[in-house]
């Protein structure tokens, strides 16, 4: 997980910034004989390279499953019959489903400590950041959660509708203003909290993009995605989400342990309702894939593709409003699939990325400047 900043009104290539290493941005600070920050830099990487190390085999663990056809979705409609299977359903989940949803928030109340109800604004949303700050805070008001999920479920279907699967975000426009783009925050409410207390809360000036895998992993998935769809609800621009790879029902249904944990999550706060699941991942298969920003920087989360001349028209194009394809069959589905989980290696060219399998890939520098050149 880790937050960048943007630079102010640098919309055309030939000014795109240039995003210095964290070593470059701390050369004035280093002490070459501080002994105790070079172990604490040691200690740093060690760490990242065993946490990377699990989730790379927590995600080929997923990946073996997916090829020999063990689906989650299956399983799980198996033993909560009426739960709706894999939300194969048009873009939207369709009007009996909204239907259904809006019947179920109608029919409940505020309870708990704290009630946030609409119309949303960012007054609001800075209370439910002070109320998620507090040592006791309980877990949110189902109705509160229906009702926001609902409501932002309407705006990201409408966005799709317009957009596609590719948002346009406005870059900073003059000196002041930020676009602070974040990785994934799995989970991890304080990790979010600690960004919104060291940065500022999303404002106007003041925009956030979190760049998927919200979900999973960590136990408060819940209140980060209330949090962000609390900003994006009271001021559209100010907050932008992409889909990751873990915005997904299989990988959701996994266990905490094996990388998943986000449905176990819902069930533990909100016991026997599978239909908030649901408006849960009909709100993730309506995210937008990628977002340009401005004329010079594509954020998304996996990322380039094996298929050759890969265009932005072609990622607007892509048909993301459904769980993705644990087999390859057709041009999109590929596509989808390298979105949202190809990484990047430092050589060139497109390899197999043993660390998942096989199935997905790695591309390499001259793929990310090709794409560049092409777009």
């Amino acid at each position: 997980m880790g937050c960048v900043e943007s630079v102010p009104a640098r919309t055309s290539r030939s000014s795109r910034p240039r995003l210095s290493s964290n070593h470059e941005r701390m050369a004035p600070y280093k002490d070459e004989a501080d002994d105790t920050s070079s172990e604490a830099s040691d200690a740093g990487d060690a760490a990242f390279d065993a946490w990377d190390a699990m989730e790379q085999a927590e995600e080929l663990s997923y990946l073996e499953q997916q090829l020999k056809g063990c689906s989650v979705d299956e399983l799980m409609t198996k033993r909560f019959p009426t739960r709706g299977g894999a939300l194969a359903s048009p873009r939207g989940g369709g009007a009996a489903a909204h239907s259904q949803w809006s019947s179920v928030a109608a029919a409940l109340t505020y309870d708990g400590d704290f009630a946030l109800s609409p119309p949303y604004t960012l007054k609001k949303a800075g209370e439910l950041y002070s109320y998620l700050r507090s040592p006791n805070a309980k877990p949110l008001p189902r109705k509160m959660v229906y009702e926001m999920l609902i409501a932002a479920s309407h705006a990201f279907e409408a966005q799709a509708a317009a957009c596609g699967s590719l948002i346009h975000v406005p870059p900073p426009a003059k000196p002041g203003e930020r676009l602070l783009v974040c990785g994934d925050t799995h989970g991890q409410l304080q990790d979010v909290l600690v960004i919104f207390e060291e940065h500022g809360l999303p404002a106007p000036g003041n925009a956030y993009l979190f760049n998927g895998d919200i979900a999973d992993r960590g136990r408060n998935a819940t209140e980060i995605f209330v949090l962000l769809l609390a900003f994006k609800l009271a001021c559209p621009d100010i907050m932008h989400i992409n889909r990751g790879n873990h915005e997904q029902r299989d990988l959701n249904e996994r266990p905490f342990a094996n990388g998943g944990g986000f449905a176990w999550e819902v069930r533990a706060k909100y016991p026997h309702d599978e239909l908030l699941i649901d408006l849960f991942q009909n709100l993730f298969t309506n995210l937008p894939i990628a977002s340009l920003v401005g004329e010079w920087a594509l954020v998304i989360h996996g990322g380039l593709f094996r298929e050759e001349d890969v265009t932005l028209d072609d990622i607007r194009a892509i048909d993301a409003c459904r769980q993705p394809p644990s087999v390859l069959q057709t041009r999109d589905d590929t596509l989808l699939f390298d979105a949202l989980w190809a990484d990047p290696h430092d050589g060139d060219g497109i390899v197999a990325s043993d660390n998942r399998g096989g199935v997905s890939i790695q591309f390499g520098r001259d793929l990310t400047k090709a794409f560049c050149a092409r777009n």
